[in-house]
Order: structure tokens, then C-alpha cells, then sequence
């Protein structure tokens, strides 16, 4: 622990003293969690691809799955880009990028996105967006398909619907907005999610027969849910800009029977909501801010009357994160500290909970479980590169330290133990430092590659015990970005 602690206190120390010698630096432009937003957004509007589709017993968020490794979240903060690499492409109307990674010996972690804007004229414009994700808690292909009517100067409305390759996770947004994102803007929105579900379900209940085994559980919204979102961004007032991120997805409440077997009726209700708040100052030696997300999703689900359906149970999961940053430019070099400390809660609790949940490996028995923990992330980077053209060098430093908040077991002094016996992915210390090296082709794309020194050397496994074998390279990755 002596040797993270020296080499994170000196990455610090080199990055204040680095940022405190800048004069005349060219700052980034800003900040943004847009894209944290978005997908926090694809979790609601395509829930029939995450993993375990739209019946999955354990919460929207998918905030905890057996196919992850104990390093999945580092993983996703060495490969993904930046709230600030966020910020650029919020700025560009035709834009596409890649970030991709190795997440074990044979999954990818990828992200594909693209944009395009196309205006007839001054008043009406065409809105393309698309993303194909492939990362163990998602496997989707989906493209959003928007209209906007200028109505007058500053007045927008719009409308968006969803495209997917099922029927029944369709869903239409209708939105007004006042302004724009680069001079700050107020949008509101509502979403009808589902829209065609139980039109499309009972056509699927009507197809079942012993010839026709695709449609084994189906399912019919006694009160369908709606997504309520908002955004509230500000102009630059005396250096200082802000943005407001909310949305909620109201209370839904669904039957679900089996075509398979007589007496397994059950009823899904849920909830969930996020927010996310943003305070960035800009200085001519760069940006310092605060930034706050939460996400919160509860499944309750019951046998309906009668039923001889055997689980009986709620899921209960949240995560509240602060983050600070802070970011400066000179010439060719440019300097990132960005720093999260997160509250994560995951309840699975009921009279007969899931008994399928755990690794293959382990018994099937209902395991009950109330896991809290606090995390604390760590992204330095230190990166050589002109913005024109020519090689960009990186150096870079993550860490994901997880203090757990439950009881030791007694029998083997492992904290946690019975969430970790169904999800042996915890590990309570990961840090790495990553190279990367790439190149710009002009201002307007790039592409570059990175791989990471493992330094706690993977010396615990998920599930707390100590591992014999330590490793020392972490999977290589990759990112691609143009505008156009």
C-alpha cells in the first residue's frame, strides 16, 4: 500500500506544481456529464438489451453481474473517454468514436457512437444518433431517430423515437427547449416508454402453442411508466457555468405469466430516477470543478393471487458519487486530476429471494443480502501532444480503493462475505498506471492506443481471498475519434 500511496501523492504533487508554474495557457473549452446522462438514458429506453433483458430480477442498472472481474470499474475508467472528451463531442454536430478494451481473456469492452445532423433549412432539422455497446452490463444496438422545429429564436421543439429490433421496447420522447448546449439551455421532456409492449405481448401470448416455443413469458403493463427529464444548462457568467441533470421514471407496474407452465403469474413493480449536477470555474490556466450523479432503481416482485410462483423479494440499489477535477493546458502538454468518491448501496431482501444468482461454481440457495460500501476513484493523466497534428504521448494513473461496510464473517474474516459469495467480483484495491501512445491526423481526428502496469498485482481475488498468483499487465485499449 506504501508504494500507491508514494506514486499517487507524487502524481498529485507533480500535477499541482505543474498547473501552478502554467501562464498563458489555452484551457479546454469545459466539462460535461451529458454522456453520463445518455447512458444512464439507454439503461431506461432499452432495457430489452441489458444484460438479462427486460424480466432481469436484479435492478435496471445492472449495477452488479458474475460476468464482471473484480477490475471491471477501473477498466472502464482507463478506456472510456473523459467528462471533458464529453464536453467536445456535446460540441460537434457530426461527430463519431470508438473506445474499446479487453475485459478478461475473451470479452471486449466496446463503445461505437455516431452523429449527424441534417438541417432542410433554418427552421427544421433531422437528429441521427447511434450507439453500439457490447460491455457485460449492455448488449445494444440502438439508434434514436429526432425531428426539431425551430418555432422561433431560442424556442425548439422536438421529437425522438427509439430503434431497436424489439417490438416491444419502443419508445417516443416529445421535448421543448429554450437556448442551446454551447450558451446554455432548459429542456424538458417526457418519454412513453414501451409504447406498443402489451399490443405486441399479447400477439406473442396468441402465437404460443407446442410448436412455437419463442414465446415461453410474457408480460402486460397495468400501469405504464413514463420518463420525465430535464436539463438545465448555464451560459459562462463570470467564468462559472453549471448544469442540472434529472430524470424520473415513474411508477410501472407489470403481469407476467409463463405460456410454459400453468400457476407462475408475478408482479414487477418499479422505480427509478437519476440526477446530476455540475460547478465548473474556468481560469486562463484551466478548469476546476465539483460535479455530483445518482442513480437509484428498486424492483418489487410477487406472486399475484393464487400463483403458485415461488419467488417473493425486492432489489433496492443506489449509488451517490461527488467528483472534483480539475484540468490545465500549455503548449503541447495538458494535465487531468479527476477524483470520485462514491456511496453504493445494493439490497436483495424478501421472504424467498432469487436462488440462481451466484456463479456457476456455487450452490443454488437463496442468499439475502444488505451490501453498502464507499469507493474512491482516482484518474490522473499527463499528456504530450499538439492539438493540430503529430504524436500524442500519454502517462496516466487510476485506482478504485472499495472500503466495505458490512460485517466480517466469522468463520473465514472476510467483510461482506455472504454478498460476496453471489458476487465474487469485489476487490478492495486496484490501481494501475497506463501508457498510451497516439496520433492526430488534424484537429479533427486521432486515434491512439494504451496499455496499463498492474501495481497492486491482483494479490486478492473477488470473492476476499488471498491469490498466489499475482499478475502484472492489465488489458491494452483503444480509442478512435473524428469530427466532420
Amino acid at each position: 500500500m506504501k508504494r500507491t500511496e508514494f506514486l499517487f501523492w507524487s502524481v498529485v504533487l507533480f500535477l499541482s506544481l505543474f498547473t501552478t508554474g502554467i501562464e498563458q495557457a489555452n484551457s479546454q473549452a469545459g466539462v460535461t456529464l451529458m454522456e453520463w446522462e445518455q447512458r444512464t438514458l439507454n439503461f431506461m429506453l432499452d432495457r430489452s438489451h441489458n444484460y438479462g433483458g427486460t424480466l432481469y430480477n436484479r435492478g435496471l442498472f445492472r449495477e452488479n453481474i458474475n460476468l464482471m472481474s473484480p477490475e471491471h470499474e477501473i477498466d472502464l475508467l482507463t478506456y472510456r473517454y473523459t467528462p471533458g472528451d464529453d464536453y467536445n463531442w456535446y460540441m460537434a454536430d457530426q461527430a463519431y468514436r470508438l473506445s474499446f478494451g479487453s475485459l478478461n481473456a475473451t470479452d471486449f469492452f466496446i463503445e461505437n457512437k455516431i452523429k449527424f445532423n441534417y438541417s432542410f433549412d433554418d427552421n427544421h432539422k433531422l437528429i441521427v444518433d447511434g450507439v453500439h455497446e457490447e460491455k457485460l452490463r449492455a448488449d445494444r444496438f440502438l439508434f434514436r431517430l429526432g425531428y426539431e422545429y425551430k418555432v422561433r429564436q431560442n424556442h425548439t421543439l422536438g421529437a425522438e423515437h427509439t430503434l431497436s429490433n424489439s417490438k416491444s421496447d419502443l419508445d417516443v420522447t416529445l421535448f421543448y427547449r429554450y437556448g442551446n448546449f454551447e450558451k446554455g439551455m432548459l429542456q424538458a421532456g417526457v418519454t412513453y416508454l414501451d409504447w406498443g409492449a402489451n399490443v405486441v405481448q399479447d400477439l406473442a401470448e396468441g402465437s404460443a402453442n407446442q410448436w412455437n416455443d419463442r414465446y415461453k413469458t410474457v408480460f402486460q403493463y397495468k400501469r405504464r411508466p413514463l420518463l420525465f427529464n430535464l436539463k438545465l444548462v448555464s451560459p459562462t457568467i463570470s467564468k462559472f457555468r453549471a448544469e442540472l441533470l434529472a430524470g424520473i421514471q415513474t411508477y410501472s407496474e407489470k403481469e407476467v405469466s409463463s405460456t410454459e407452465f400453468d400457476n407462475q403469474d408475478y408482479l414487477d413493480e418499479e422505480w427509478a430516477h437519476y440526477v446530476g449536477a455540475l460547478l465548473q470555474y474556468s481560469h486562463p490556466v484551466g478548469i476546476v470543478g465539483l460535479t455530483f450523479q445518482r442513480r437509484f432503481s428498486k424492483l418489487r416482485r410477487q406472486p399475484i393471487a393464487d400463483s403458485e410462483f415461488e419467488d417473493d423479494f425486492y432489489n433496492r440499489q443506489f449509488s451517490d458519487s461527488g467528483g472534483f477535477f480539475i484540468t490545465g493546458n500549455y503548449r503541447e502538454f495538458s494535465v487531468e486530476q479527476w477524483i470520485w468518491l462514491e456511496r453504493v448501496v445494493d439490497q436483495l431482501q424478501g421472504d424467498a429471494v432469487p436462488d440462481d444468482i451466484s456463479p456457476g461454481y456455487l450452490e443454488d440457495v437463496r442468499r439475502p443480502f444488505d451490501f453498502e460500501e464507499y469507493r474512491l476513484k482516482m484518474k490522473s493523466r499527463l499528456l504530450y501532444g499538439s492539438s493540430e497534428r503529430g504524436v500524442q504521448l500519454g502517462l496516466e494513473f487510476h485506482a478504485d480503493y472499495r472500503y466495505l461496510q458490512g460485517e466480517e464473517d466469522p468463520s473465514t474474516g472476510i467483510r461482506d462475505y455472504n454478498f460476496r459469495r453471489a458476487y465474487p467480483i469485489v476487490r478492495e484495491r486496484s490501481d494501475r498506471v497506463t501508457f498510451t501512445i497516439g496520433y492526430r491526423i488534424n484537429p479533427n481526428v486521432y486515434f491512439l492506443a494504451g496499455v496499463s502496469y498492474d501495481v497492486d498485482g491482483d494479490k486478492e481475488s473477488g470473492i476476499g481471498w488471498p491469490r498466489q498468483d499475482t499478475t502484472w499487465f492489465d488489458g491494452g485499449f483503444g480509442r478512435l475519434s473524428v469530427e466532420w
